[in-house]
């Protein structure tokens, strides 16, 4: 009687929201967002520099945020009032409003907000899924205790979640073929987590054909999809290519598999469509909180509720704990991979954004341009841009530009200054473009010249006395 309740509240939302075949401007209540731009320096040494237009929801508390696939500088978020706003960052302007159902829910789409799946409901644990492009409703039956997490796939045909019983579900949707038909749904278990955890975190790679659940018994088990896909060309060789990710987790899986029911263990082999490709455990203790995958799958990234993260790049077969940048006991709310996978953001409840580089697993750079803890975050389609929201009411707009260590000018800033400043200056600017060792034998030298006309030594403080 909930499940149906809902459903008829929600269709008089889902005409307002558009589909992928409409190529036009989202339609909705417009209103003007207040926001600055600034720059700013940041890292070690003031060697980094950003762009960040900082725009204030007027109140709105956003937890989640996505680019749209369609519509340029379009960021789309999710709402604590489980609502879906739309932001030009562009013009700062809020482009449409539309809730979802009751307060008390969440809301998970795709890009292209083609799906909206609805969850969170105690009294009813079905996901609501919203086609929006063909006006048709599903729910998605099998959870029977609260979900928690729920994520939804480029095309809208996956859709994962995870809750308090301890087992991740994942649903295969296809589209109907006309209008009097109605969309087939298969539901698929995912075991592997105990029955007294909880499934914190899922994600799903853009490709579709990989999935990663985490829970709080600090398990991290990765889903191979391709069988829900046909066999084609372009799946035949992303297969080729995440292949070592297929096979580096033989054991683990055999071992997870074990932990399953004896029934289930009986039955005659069959090749199931999705299967357990990998079982990864954090440290003892460790709890997840947050999932991401790259685009092919070849790469995951994992957030902690300790305030720590982990990495597994292609090739590798165990975690990769990365340096502390965020404070210990601040819960690692989000994290994203670029869309190339070179790059790695996590954000924090110490209201703290970090940049990694995934090649070298180190800290690229540090932003605070919130206030209050962070939701949400998201890279741009061409990965120049990166968008946070948070619980201060802010969406940040960052724009970075990351400037070469070998361009910093390594002598002290009182060198520059003085009537003799202009001497010392020019051969420092004729080595800058020769690298850091050049600059420091130039910086060097000025010193050297600048005590001179000082009529002090460069020596030791015991040479010169």
């Amino acid at each position: 009687m909930r499940a149906t309740a809902r459903h008829n509240r929600m269709r008089t939302t889902v005409d307002a929201v558009p589909s992928n075949k409409l190529l036009q401007r989202l339609n909705g209540d417009v209103g003007e967002v207040t926001g600055e731009k600034v720059a700013r320096l940041c890292g070690d040494h003031l060697e980094h520099a950003y762009d960040a237009l900082r725009l204030t929801t007027s109140g709105t508390t956003c937890i989640s945020c996505c680019y749209h696939a369609v519509l340029p500088s379009t960021v789309i978020c999710s709402t604590s009032s489980n609502s879906i706003n739309c932001y030009d960052t562009a013009h700062g302007s809020l482009v449409s409003q539309h809730s979802k159902g009751p307060r008390r829910c969440s809301n998970a789409f795709n890009p292209s907000l083609s799906h909206v799946a609805v969850y969170g409901d105690p009294m009813a644990p079905a996901i609501e899924l919203q086609l929006c492009s063909c006006n048709k409703f599903a729910f998605l039956e099998g959870p029977t205790a609260e979900v928690r997490c729920c994520v939804v796939s480029d095309d809208g045909s996956i859709v994962v979640s995870g809750g308090r019983e301890g087992q991740a579900s994942l649903w295969h949707v296809t589209q109907p073929a006309g209008p009097a038909s109605e969309p087939h749904v298969r539901h698929f278990s995912l075991p592997g987590h105990g029955r007294s955890s909880m499934v914190k975190a899922c994600c799903v790679s853009a490709d579709g054909l990989w999935a990663a659940t985490g829970g709080n018994d600090g398990n991290i088990l990765l889903w191979d999809l391709a069988g829900l896909r046909p066999i084609t060309g372009s799946n035949e060789a992303a297969s080729k290519k995440v292949a070592g990710l297929a096979s580096r987790g033989a054991e683990a899986a055999a071992a997870a598999a074990a932990t399953s029911s004896k029934a289930a263990a009986d039955e005659p082999a069959v090749a199931q469509p999705v299967q357990l490709s990998a079982l990864l455990q954090l440290p003892k203790g460790e709890q997840v909180s947050c999932l991401d995958l790259s685009h092919d799958g070849s790469c995951l990234a994992a957030g902690c509720r300790s305030g720590k993260v982990y990495l597994l790049p292609y090739g590798s077969t165990e975690l990769q704990q990365l340096p502390a940048r965020h404070q210990d006991g601040y819960k690692v709310r989000c994290c994203a991979l670029s869309p190339d996978g070179s790059k790695l953001l996590s954000a924090a409840e110490d209201a703290r954004l970090v940049l990694w580089d995934v090649g070298s697993a180190s800290c690229v750079l540090s932003v605070h341009e919130h206030f209050k803890p962070i939701r949400g975050c998201c890279w741009s389609p061409d990965g120049r841009h990166i968008v946070t929201v948070g619980l201060d009411s802010l969406l940040c707009v960052l724009d970075v530009v990351l400037l070469s260590s070998q361009n910093r000018l390594r002598v002290p800033m009182r060198l520059h200054t003085g009537p003799h400043s202009r001497s010392c200056r020019q051969p420092l600017r004729k080595t800058l473009s020769a690298g850091p060792a050049a600059a420091d034998r130039a910086g060097s030298a000025a010193a050297a010249a600048a005590a001179a006309m000082l009529g002090t030594s460069c020596g030791s403080p015991k040479a010169s006395s």
